[in-house]
């Protein structure tokens, strides 16, 4: 996989949640959190690239250790999109060989 397309207002709030809490502002890490996930949960089908936001969502999930929930996600976002996710790469990466 060479490159990936997003929708601008999810990659901010994810690039938000990042930065966050490399500045260990973890009140504002947590408000971009859950921004991300107010637009994976209400408003996932007015947005390009669903697949890939839920894929930084779970990113996310994983950095709050919520593995449970993060390869559910992975697994929703591969659902959407079998071929060419980077889903693929993580469900893998998280459950190993099957």
């Amino acid at each position: 996989m060479d490159w990936a397309e997003v929708d601008a207002r999810p990659f901010m709030l994810y690039l938000q949640y990042l930065t966050f809490g490399g500045l260990r502002e973890r009140q504002r890490q947590l408000q971009a959190l859950q921004g991300l996930w107010d637009i994976c949960t209400i408003t996932l089908e007015d947005i390009y690239h669903p697949e890939t936001v839920a894929n930084l969502l779970c990113h996310c999930l994983e950095m709050e250790g919520d593995m449970e929930g993060a390869l559910v996600g992975y697994n929703a976002s591969r659902d959407f999109m079998p071929r060419n996710n980077a889903a693929n790469l993580h469900i893998h990466r998280m459950t190993g060989p099957q």
